[in-house]
Parts: C-alpha cells; structure tokens; sequence
C-alpha cells in the first residue's frame, strides 16, 4: 500500500495542505497559517506553466532575513528587494510604483592604454583635458544603453 499521494502545481490547496503539515512539525508550528501561504505562493510565482512543470528550481527564490521583528511581520514580496537602502539624504525617491529597472553587469570606464604603452602628463592643463575625455566617453556609453 503506497502512502504517497501526487500532488499538481495548479492544486493550491492541496499544496497549502502538505506545506501545513511539513511545517506543523517545525519550530515555527504555530505560524504555520502565516508562513504556508507564503511558501506556496512563492513556488507557484517562479513556475513558468503550473500544468506542464513538474520540478522548480528553489535557487530562484530568495530569503531576505532583516533582524528585529516577529514573524508576523513576514511577507512575500513579488520583484525585487533590494537590500541597500535608499540614500535619504541624496533627496531620491524611496519607492516607485510600477518602476522599470534594468540589471547591467557592464563595466563603464574609459579605454586603457595597452601593457606596452604608457601616457606621461607634464601639466594640469592635459590632466583635465584627459579627464574631460574620459568623462564624455563614459557618458556616451551611458547613453548608448
């Protein structure tokens, strides 16, 4: 007699249902009706079809613990989280609604000289001129993006 039942991604329940009684066992036993939904709906986000998947990746999923608080204040947060804080005294915003955001892993900075060659600036003149340069290259390529 096999115990085992096949549980679907698309079946909420029945997932919310195992997720309670994995956690029933657990420290957190007691928030077991705050943290199962969170879970479940954290999976079920990452899922690209609900009726054909059948694994998921849980590297997908990240869990940002911040200290102080209870596990009340647990929440699942669809997007991004950043965990810097916003710089209050620069004057930006804090939060954005609806915000478009691009990830660039792109190193902006000016040419370098080749191994063999080497630039030799003589007076502060050419040292601001090089400056100017570089600054407008980055800036072009700034705007190229």
């Amino acid at each position: 007699e096999e115990i085992a039942k096949p549980v679907q991604l698309s079946d909420r329940d029945s997932l919310l249902s195992a997720v309670e009684t994995c956690l029933s066992s657990k420290v957190v036993a007691q928030d077991s009706d705050l943290l199962a939904p969170i879970a479940v709906d954290s999976v079920l986000g990452i899922v690209d079809d609900v009726d054909k998947s059948i694994n998921v990746d849980l590297k997908d999923i990240r869990l940002v613990t911040q200290l102080g608080g209870t596990v009340d204040d647990t929440e699942l947060i669809k997007g991004l989280v950043l965990t810097k804080g916003a710089s209050k005294t620069a004057g930006g915003p804090t939060s954005m609604q609806n915000a478009k955001i691009a990830l660039i892993q792109y190193c902006l900075s000016a040419p370098k000289t080749d191994m063999d060659n080497t630039v030799v600036v003589s007076d502060y003149a050419a040292m601001d001129r090089i400056l100017r340069e570089e600054r407008k290259y980055i800036l072009a390529q700034c705007k190229a993006m």
